[in-house]
């Protein structure tokens, strides 16, 4: 895949979040999650927390991605209805799908409102 490819790949999965719209998730079946608020999660675990996720979020505005062999790190603000949190993920883009999410982000950012 080329580095355009992979971005792609991560800007559907984000776009897939903000609409709400699981289903076209570009994901691969072993996927796993991490984040600050839920340990490494696979299978179903990872869904219901991506489903979690996509209920709060509102929008999604992405502001760079880097991309280093099957790994793009995106940086992106995430408006919810406690405002808006700035977000450092990485994404292992593998096939034509994502194998691995670890989001970063202070998980007080929500609270301060």
């Amino acid at each position: 895949m080329s580095r355009d490819d992979k971005v792609a790949v991560v800007e559907t999965f984000l776009s897939c979040l903000a609409s709400k719209d699981l289903a076209q998730l570009p994901i691969e079946p072993d996927l796993t999650v991490e984040s600050p608020l839920v340990p490494r999660v696979s299978g179903a675990s990872a869904m219901k927390y991506l489903k979690r996720l996509a209920d709060a979020v509102r929008a999604i505005h992405v502001k760079q991605h880097i991309v280093e062999g099957d790994w793009v790190a995106t940086v992106f603000d995430e408006e919810t209805a406690g405002g808006s949190v700035s977000v450092f993920a990485k994404f292992q883009v593998v096939s034509s799908g994502i194998r691995d999410v670890t989001v970063f982000y202070d998980s007080r950012a929500g609270a301060q409102k």
